[in-house]
């Protein structure tokens, strides 16, 4: 409807996108003495989501979101019942999942 108004969508687009880029940036210059920052600061959460996305099916979304509680259940119960093996409590759970649906829970 803007676009038959005769305004140019692609440069709003781009600008609405251009300025949550920079609020991000700034949120994160902001946040970034408060906590610490480093290179490798995003490789576990980066490695439970290649678990939740395996566990899940590569390209569903329904797979995933089922993947990640049951994921996040298998955590919290691992810390709480085994806590000196509570790292590999999700592991554990993608095996077993690869073992009984090797394309994960639901396919794409």
């Amino acid at each position: 409807m803007v676009q038959l108004l005769g305004i140019n969508i692609n440069l709003l687009y781009r600008l609405v996108f251009a300025l949550g880029v920079g609020l991000a940036a700034f949120a994160g210059m902001i946040n970034a003495p408060a906590s610490t920052v480093s290179p490798g600061m995003g490789t576990q959460v980066l490695i439970v989501s290649f678990v939740v996305v395996i566990v899940g099916g590569i390209g569903s979304v329904w797979g995933a979101l089922l993947a990640s509680l049951l994921i996040a259940f298998a955590d919290t119960f691992g810390k709480v019942f085994i806590p000196d093996y509570a790292g590999i409590s999700i592991y554990v759970v993608m095996a077993a999942i690869l073992l009984w649906r090797p394309e994960g829970l639901f396919k794409a």
